[in-house]
């Protein structure tokens, strides 16, 4: 059985390997996902077969009545279109959880100063529409490996 450590970028695996990388986790994976209501049936199903929970909100005001500091989320799926305030908002209510997600975000088109941008303010990676179900699964496994690195690595130096 593949670890969730085995799998890198752009490794191709049988989906039933993916979905067991997942089972192998201390914890469920969950991913706050911010999207217009149409669009959630979509990513649901696009999503369905990593057995994650997902928490959809629509906008910052609905973020904060929805999300708490203790509350776990191994990654956020951002939308790059939000105006300034939703955006920087949304960031800030991120920051706020005890281990902030893994911020994956995602965009029509996508420009080298885009990328940069996420990538400096502290998110995962940019995901360009349309992906594949098999593109948005991969980015989401791949964020989620990266926010339990990170934690483990931060328990690891609080015990140390």
């Amino acid at each position: 059985m593949l670890t969730f450590q085995e799998v890198k970028a752009g490794e191709k695996v049988r989906w039933e390997s993916w979905v067991a990388i997942v089972a192998t986790q201390s914890s469920v994976l969950r991913i706050l996902i911010v999207v217009s209501p149409e669009r959630r049936k979509e990513i649901a199903r696009q999503l369905a077969p990593l057995h994650a929970v997902l928490v959809f909100v629509s906008h910052r005001g609905e973020t904060a009545q929805t999300i708490h500091e203790d509350d776990v989320f191994q990654v956020a799926l951002l939308p790059a279109t939000l105006s300034d305030t939703d955006w920087w908002g949304l960031w800030g209510v991120m920051g706020l959880l005890n281990r902030p997600p893994a911020i994956l975000v995602y965009t029509r088109e996508a420009t080298f100063q885009l990328w940069s941008g996420v990538l400096e303010s502290g998110g995962y990676d940019l995901l360009v529409e349309p992906f594949s179900d098999e593109e948005l699964q991969g980015a989401v496994l791949r964020a989620a490996k990266s926010f339990d690195e990170k934690n483990s690595n931060g328990i690891e130096r609080e015990r140390a």
